[in-house]
């Protein structure tokens, strides 16, 4: 059922997810803005990714919901739906197949809320998209599916992201930079053990780029303890930012970089929606969903017949990531940095 677009003023996106997940709606919204081109178009996040919802270029205006926080409270999560309400929304959008957006849009009066059936989330949508995924495709197009009953779609489902230029400004006194030398960033965790490779690796990486390279190890706080036994062996030739960012400063980071070294986590979507160049490490999750699209990046993945697992079960010999050889990452980012003159050392996968 398609919605007519000259009476859509005004549209609000909920994503109450995580880092990658809002980066990963920008072709919502660009589909949204194409379809309704004269409406404003509205974003509610958490507060940990409101900086990138407002770096989305297609995006108006940001609203924080702090679903943990202050608004855990009773009386302040009917304020903020009291806030919504009064923006008088035409059509909200949630993309998360968690049923919490689904509720604040029925509780705010939004006349037109279409997301997935997922979690009995439909009992709150009138326009309810399958949360079931019929093929292998990157989650960037299978985002587009919530918008399927709307009956929107776009052929663009690149990413996008501005960086502030006051983020950028603040990077001068946080990050060492040497006179001529490129910047690699090389992000060794994710969100759960099974994803990162081995310290050993990544050690000799920045031994063997540090002499012509300024190598930073990026990671929150609780992988301060990874980063410095990385950059101990590694006889202290990266510096370490752990958790010493915000998050506007980290995509500031991201985007001046030369490369990013990196395994399924939030720096390789920011990475693709800036325009930094990639070399993602993939073990048990699959590159073909969750991985970079650029025409330039390069994917490392082992064989492995236990992949993709998605970390849900205990692994004893973390084959996937462990018989990642080595010289096979540095020739990979040699590639990418242009010391030599073959890159085919990966699976690409410019187009999925």
């Amino acid at each position: 059922m398609s919605v007519d677009p000259q009476s859509i003023k005004s549209i609000l996106i909920i994503n109450l997810a995580f880092i990658g997940d809002v980066l990963l709606s920008t072709p919502v919204a660009r589909a949204l803005r194409q379809a309704y081109p004269a409406a404003a178009i509205d974003m509610m996040t958490i507060p940990l990714t409101a900086p990138l919802a407002r770096g989305n270029p297609y995006i108006n205006d940001v609203i924080e919901y702090d679903k943990r926080g202050q608004h855990k409270k009773v009386g302040a999560l009917f304020a903020l739906i009291g806030q919504v309400r009064t923006r008088r929304y035409d059509i909200a959008v949630t993309t998360n197949f968690a049923p919490r957006g689904a509720m604040l849009a029925w509780a705010a009066g939004i006349p037109v809320r279409a997301g997935y059936d997922a979690q009995h989330a439909g009992w709150f949508l009138t326009h309810a998209a399958s949360a079931r995924r019929q093929n292998i495709r990157h989650e960037a197009e299978n985002y587009l599916d919530v918008l399927k009953p709307l009956g929107i779609t776009t052929a663009d489902t690149s990413l996008a992201l501005a960086v502030d230029p006051r983020d950028a400004a603040a990077l001068a006194g946080k990050v060492r930079r040497s006179m001529g030398k490129k910047l690699v960033l090389i992000c060794p965790a994710g969100s759960y053990p099974q994803k990162s490779w081995t310290v050993a690796g990544y050690a000799a990486l920045v031994r063997q780029l540090a002499p012509q390279v300024d190598c930073c190890l990026i990671g929150g706080k609780a992988e301060g303890p990874l980063l410095a036994a990385i950059n101990l062996a590694a006889g202290g030739a990266a510096q370490e930012l752990p958790g010493t960012l915000t998050l506007g400063e980290l995509a500031a980071l991201v985007k001046e970089a030369d490369l990013v070294v990196t395994v399924d986590t939030a720096p390789l979507h920011i990475a693709q929606a800036v325009g930094t160049p990639v070399v993602a490490l993939f073990g048990p999750t699959d590159p073909r969903i969750w991985g970079p699209r650029g025409p330039r990046d390069i994917v490392l993945q082992e064989p492995a017949d236990c992949s993709p697992c998605w970390g849900r079960t205990a692994c004893a010999d973390h084959k996937c990531m462990n018989t990642l050889d080595a010289g096979r990452v540095l020739a990979a980012v040699q590639a990418m940095l242009g010391e030599t003159g073959n890159a085919e050392t990966g699976r690409t996968y410019p187009h999925i």
